[in-house]
């Protein structure tokens, strides 16, 4: 279970980065939505599924709710300033506000990471046997401000429908 803790640690962090996102996008006067970065990040992030052995398609459901989570968090920041004004304070580890230089490098990595966390903890996150500790671990891990209840059992099922298309 402290490898399933690890994974969902590791999809809070790249969610948390969605604030230092959200500010940049504010700060710059861009929208949220983002076809053209979404469909890079799919792509390559299929790619490395691919990669692990893990099947493309199951792994299409995850990456797209994680970026629908991750733009629900985004305009709940922009919502949030817009009412009360903007405040940027960076968390651990994101003290530059630099989407190219800075946060992007950082989210490939973690989502490098996610990946790989996927593949090692596979077995566990298809065991209903595990379910309730997964969800458990889940609700206490996901920390991110903005992330409903609901949205992280959701993620929970899309990474237990998961499959790998090589045995290891």
């Amino acid at each position: 279970m402290d490898a399933l803790k690890g994974l969902f640690s590791l999809i809070d962090r790249r969610l948390s980065y969605m604030k230092a996102v959200a500010a940049y996008k504010w700060s710059e006067g861009l929208s949220i939505d983002d076809a053209g970065r979404e469909d890079i990040v799919l792509r390559d992030s299929l790619s490395a599924a691919a990669d692990m052995g893990l099947d493309v398609e199951s792994m299409r459901e995850f990456f797209l709710l994680q970026i629908k989570i991750a733009k629900h968090v985004q305009t709940a920041w922009h919502n949030k300033w817009n009412l009360e004004g903007f405040l940027f304070l960076p968390q651990d580890g994101q003290s530059n506000t630099d989407l190219e230089a800075q946060i992007r490098p950082a989210l490939i990595e973690i989502g490098a990471g996610i990946v790989r966390k996927i593949r090692e903890t596979l077995p566990l996150l298809q065991n209903k046997d595990c379910r309730a500790r997964s969800v458990t671990l889940i609700r206490a891990e996901l920390k991110t401000e903005f992330i409903e209840d609901e949205m992280k059992i959701k993620l929970l099922d899309a990474l237990a429908r998961i499959k790998a298309t090589v045995q290891t």
